[in-house]
């Protein structure tokens, strides 16, 4: 038998008897006041009943130390564990020296890699990637849609002046005793049944004004002997305005710090839509970098191709020389002093092919750690059985930039400034709040009621007070006042700090602004100084090449004819592997120093035709923002003393 059940059976008590309601009401007072602690212990001893039917018993819990529990490391379980294998992303086996012949060639030009990145890159990679060891640090395509979606977004800056609804019903019983009759309106002992039905309407607007219509509707019933009806309704319907004639007046405070803002707390529509628009600079910035850093791999894995050419080259050069000189000591001509060095440079050219075509760990970029980097940042598997290979010719021609033009448009294309112009603007906009909110609360308030009052809420409407809502509408009670309240801080030392604070505030990041183009026209300066040493740089290797190459062959057929050691030759060939290697690493760096002078000039998306815009608008946002713009042209608003401009316009237009 259940707990419940015994418990039922030790309640029950004996029926009232009709010939008696004062012992029936005492009996249903003490069965109800005797059921609440009886309650309490079922409520109690089912908890207890489900902790021990429970797959866990008390017991074994007793018996295992605490430590089993607090220690153990464990896999949480997800809604979707399909979804967060990872299997989907497993690739072939990955490219080594043994089976690099294997592989087939992925020709792709610079062009296709960027296209491929920002198609693939959910996550915005960048070079030494950081996704796995600090992923909350990695910018991503959801950040955007997440801070439009956040309470910190406009949508939520714009609901503070969305309509509020409230409603509400209570119904109450009361029995009192009273020692004096006046007190108990005539009686004794008052007993009342009464009901309280509220609803208000509020709305706030931007320029201050509060709306409220509240109505309340009171049902009453009582024993008292002075009443005039047993029971009655009593209605009240109420429209309040408050209009704040200094803090908190006009659209310009309302829109830069919220409604019933207080200094130094500024959370309203346009500080939201420019920390909207800031981070919007940091995925355009993700976004660049990503370019950028999808160029420099393309760069270095076209060096690796060519250096890896070079070595090989060196090494099938240096093979002949061994040969050649094993073959005139075989014969008993050479010496072997000269076989046994042949043979080491040799074996020195194929180490460097090797860790040219694979990298090593001291940071030598190689074809397949280039490749591999490349693939991370275009967002695809490391190892599918092909080796991307560039088909973009690098640039070898001079380029000649403009210098007046370049520091004009680094200026007013880098993001980084037009983002420390949204903080600029966002300060300056405070410091305009700060300024009218350092002021006292001087509100006008007015409001208009009109009640009804019946022993029936609809009843009987041909006598007096025999209907609350046809009283309500005949509009015979009225009510209504209008006043002023005043309110504030003596001295106001709070205002006056959040002004000074704004000032500071606004003055940093000014100066933020001044230092960040100075510092843009330095890195300006050292690029371009850059460009010029890469291509002379280039121009002198390439001419060391010419002279390696016209110095190895008359090396080799004077080794040949005997009139030199194979010394000779074997250090022409290294310096002629390092000549060769020096000139491709030289057109890798020009090519870079390019590309971070677009970089630094900020064309580098828009040499891309790369373009940030906002998504398709529906229909119904088109037809408001048409008709909105319509109202205003034809009809401007009034000038306010408050609708203060803003000291700048921003940026950019958004």
């Amino acid at each position: 038998m259940s707990y419940l059940h015994l418990l039922m059976q030790k309640t029950q008590m004996p029926s009232p008897t009709l010939n008696n309601a004062k012992t029936s009401r005492s009996s249903r007072r003490m069965r109800l006041r005797g059921l609440v602690p009886i309650l309490l212990g079922v409520v109690t001893l089912i908890g207890c009943a489900s902790q021990a039917n429970s797959n866990l018993q008390f017991e074994q819990i007793a018996r295992t130390p605490c430590q089993s529990f607090l220690q153990q490391i464990e896999t949480p379980d997800l809604a979707c564990e399909a979804c967060t294998t990872g299997d989907e992303l497993r690739t072939t086996t990955p490219l080594t020296i043994s089976n690099y012949e294997d592989t087939a060639s992925w020709d792709m030009t610079i062009d296709e890699c960027v296209e491929m990145a920002l198609a693939n890159s959910k996550v915005l990679q960048k070079l030494g990637g950081v996704v796995v060891s600090t992923p909350q640090g990695v910018n991503t395509l959801y950040d955007q849609a997440i801070q439009e979606t956040s309470l910190a977004s406009v949508e939520d800056a714009l609901s503070d002046f969305d309509a509020q609804l409230a409603s509400s019903f209570t119904y109450g019983r009361s029995e009192r005793e009273f020692n004096n009759l006046f007190f108990g309106g005539g009686t004794p002992r008052l007993t009342s049944n009464t009901s309280n039905f509220n609803t208000e309407l509020s709305k706030q607007t931007a320029a201050g004004t509060a709306f409220t219509m509240r109505s309340t509707t009171i049902y009453d019933r009582n024993s008292s002997p002075a009443n005039l009806f047993g029971s009655t309704f009593d209605i009240l319907n109420l429209l309040e305005v408050r209009q704040p004639l200094l803090r908190g007046r006009g659209t310009a405070v309302n829109r830069i710090a919220g409604p019933n803002a207080v200094p130094g707390q500024y959370d309203g529509v346009l500080i939201r839509r420019i920390r909207s628009d800031i981070s919007l600079a940091d995925f355009e910035v993700s976004v660049r970098d990503l370019v950028r850093d999808v160029e420099r791999a393309y760069w270095e894995l076209y060096f690796a191709y060519r250096d890896l050419d070079t070595k090989i080259a060196a090494r099938e050069s240096s093979r002949e020389t061994w040969e050649n000189r094993k073959l005139r000591f075989d014969n008993g001509i050479g010496r072997p002093d000269d076989e046994a060095q042949a043979r080491q440079q040799y074996f020195s050219f194929k180490a460097q092919a090797q860790n040219a075509l694979t990298g090593t760990s001291a940071g030598q970029v190689g074809v397949i750690s280039a490749e591999r980097s490349l693939r991370r940042l275009l967002g695809i598997g490391a190892a599918d059985g092909r080796l991307i290979r560039p088909a973009t010719e690098p640039v070898l021609a001079p380029v000649a930039f403009d210098w007046d033009q370049s520091q004009t448009t680094a200026l007013q294309s880098r993001v980084e400034i037009r983002r420390q112009k949204w903080t600029v603007s966002q300060r300056e906009l405070e410091l305009l709040a700060a300024k009218q909110l350092n002021k006292w609360r001087f509100d006008v308030v007015g409001q208009y009621g009109f009640r009804g009052f019946g022993d029936n809420l609809f009843g009987s409407r041909d006598r007096n007070n025999g209907s609350a809502v046809s009283e309500l509408f005949e509009g015979n009670l009225d009510d209504w006042s209008l006043g002023v309240e005043l309110g504030g801080s003596i001295g106001n030392r709070a205002g006056h700090l959040a002004i000074r604070n704004a000032e500071l505030s606004l003055a940093r990041e000014r100066a933020v602004l001044k230092e960040q183009q100075r510092q843009i026209l330095h890195d300006l300066n050292a690029a371009y100084t850059e460009v010029d040493r890469a291509i002379e740089t280039m121009k002198t290797n390439f001419n060391a090449r010419v002279a390696a190459f016209d110095e190895l062959e008359p090396k080799r057929q004077r080794v040949e004819e005997g009139q030199d050691q194979v010394f000779f030759l074997l250090d022409a060939q290294s310096r002629t592997a390092t000549a060769e290697s020096a000139v491709h690493r030289a057109v890798a760096d020009y090519n870079q120093a390019l590309l971070n002078y677009t970089y630094v000039s900020g064309d580098l998306l828009s040499q891309y035709n790369i373009r940030l815009t906002e998504g398709p608008w529906d229909s119904y946002a088109n037809d408001r923002a048409y008709e909105k713009a319509q109202r205003q042209k034809n009809q401007p608003a009034p000038g306010s003393l408050n609708d203060l401009p803003a000291i700048s316009a921003g940026a950019q237009l958004q």
